[in-house]
């Protein structure tokens, strides 16, 4: 999950960064698709089969992040199931890669292949949301406002999910799909109990619990472009409280030391109703989150945290509904305080996402020692030259995500202690142009401050290896497949092998044979 400073007008959930294997300029152009496949693809209609040549094309390539610039062979603006089936078994007759693209916020671009000439299979059309008895049916490709909104007037349900309101849930959920609700509710993965997808041959699947159980364990951590293309989930909704109090806090970068000690001492003493993050940049620390209950209740559970550290410089303290405390961190511009309508992303609707970007990310297993503490101190208070914004999100885990066995799901990470994601943005412009030139400042503070926080991992005797929060993928993280899933990853790739033995999804980073 990502939300920068309130003082920013950006935000995340997921998140963007950088990728090393897409330049940031514009390249030649890649070749187009062949006259067989664009026969196969015939039956579409040419308004849903996009290419080169184009207008509509040039305006779908692009991600959030305009760091990428991969030309994709063709792009698929799939209206139903069965646009999406014709798609993949042309694809794979042409033996083309297909990526599948919710929302657009990979951070590393994989969403539009992660390289030239794959087939984007945008999924945006697919965006319905159905509440039947203690289930919702939701398209896998609607935003994450939208989707918060839809549950709210069907009925006051909520999810626990991130706060971008323009993440499409299906990477976010795939990937496990942590937000403020978490502590109390698990992951989102946790609450999905049946996926349909399409699968290499263009044959939808289900998969569950007692369907194709090795595929639904894939899927719910591990299930990002890798295996098919996901078209809806149906998942375990609830009831938002009656009463939800939204919070920040910020405190000067001089009183990181204090601050960041009670915090990380705090996650073992946190009840579930609380989820909190800490934000640290050059303008200070901002600790911000959704307390599940009054706002004197709220006092009380963060009492403990408070009384452990100086007085804050501000603090904002909101009682309201569940969705106001969601309109409140998703940033939306544009439209009035409280007008939860904001969140069906309706033009003018323009969130604060970033267009350049570079991101990374550490799973703590345990509470942070001395030796983090410090390193967040001094690379918080820096900033590069040419940077619009710099921060260090730290989450804290615990609570319900560590209810489902480790080897439930292919999600490895359930044991976290505190989850760092290390950001740094540059040339925010209301229409910015892709392809810019990288902020070499910036991306020189990234590197150079996530070598030490690597170093530091070792040395300080963090147990376990190395572990990154796939949601926040990165190219160059070490080892990534071990990183990412783990003692996962023997079975993901007996399921890829078993759902995908041609590897048409595929990317940088998916699941290999």
């Amino acid at each position: 999950m990502h939300i920068p400073s309130t003082s920013s007008v950006l935000l995340l959930l997921v998140s963007l960064t950088l990728s090393s294997i897409a330049p940031a300029t514009e390249a030649a152009a890649a070749p187009g698709p062949s006259a067989d496949f664009l026969k196969c693809l015939k039956p579409l209609g040419s308004s849903k089969v996009l290419t080169a040549k184009d207008t509509a094309y040039q305006q779908q390539r692009y991600g959030f992040d305009l760091r990428y610039t991969y030309q994709p062979s063709v792009i698929i603006m799939a209206k139903s199931v069965g646009d999406v089936q014709t798609a993949v078994k042309c694809a794979a007759a042409a033996k083309i890669a297909v990526a599948p693209r919710s929302g657009g916020h990979s951070f590393e671009g994989y969403s539009l292949g992660g390289q030239d000439g794959s087939m984007v299979l945008d999924l945006t059309a697919l965006n319905s949301v159905k509440v039947k008895g203690n289930k919702a049916t939701v398209g896998s490709g609607i935003r994450l406002g939208k989707l918060y909104l839809d549950l709210f007037n069907q009925g006051g349900w909520t999810i626990n999910a991130g706060t971008c309101p323009s993440v499409g849930i299906g990477g976010h959920a795939l990937g496990g799909g942590f937000g403020l609700l978490s502590r109390k509710y698990g992951l989102l993965a946790d609450r999905i109990v049946e996926i349909e997808m399409v699968d290499a041959k263009g044959k939808v699947v289900k998969a569950s619990a007692s369907s194709n159980p090795d595929l639904f364990y894939s899927l719910r951590g591990a299930g990002g472009g890798s295996f098919g293309v996901v078209t809806s989930f149906t998942i375990l909704p609830f009831k938002a409280a009656t009463k939800a109090t939204s919070f920040s806090y910020e405190w000067k970068i001089k009183d990181y030391a204090a601050v960041l000690k009670a915090y990380t001492n705090y996650q073992s003493k946190a009840t579930r109703d609380i989820g909190v993050e800490m934000n640290v940049g050059p303008s200070g620390l901002e600790l911000y989150g959704i307390f599940q209950g009054s706002k004197a209740d709220q006092a009380k559970a963060l009492a403990p945290f408070l009384s452990a550290v100086p007085k804050p410089t501000s603090n904002d303290v909101r009682q309201g509904r569940q969705i106001d405390a969601q309109l409140r961190f998703a940033f939306v511009e544009g439209g009035k305080e409280g007008d939860i309508n904001g969140l069906s992303l309706k033009s003018p609707f323009r969130t604060g996402d970033s267009h350049y970007t570079k991101g990374k990310s550490i799973v703590y297993p345990s509470a942070l020692k001395d030796s983090t503490i410090a390193l967040l101190g001094k690379w918080g208070a820096k900033k590069p030259s040419g940077a619009t914004s710099n921060y260090i999100i730290v989450d804290l885990w615990g609570g319900a995500v560590q209810d489902t066995a480790v080897d439930a799901t292919s999600f490895i990470h359930r044991n976290a202690h505190t989850v760092f994601e290390f950001v740094v943005e540059w040339d925010q412009s209301a229409k910015p142009k892709p392809g810019k030139a990288d902020c070499k400042d910036c991306l020189k503070w990234m590197n150079d401050m996530y070598a030490e926080f690597l170093a530091d991992f070792k040395s300080a005797g963090y147990a376990g290896p190395l572990r990154g929060y796939q949601n926040y993928i990165d190219a160059e993280i070490p080892n990534w497949q071990d990183a990412y899933y783990g003692s996962a990853m023997t079975r993901l790739k007996k399921t890829k092998a078993a759902i995908d033995p041609t590897n048409i999804f595929r990317f940088p980073q998916s699941i290999p044979l």
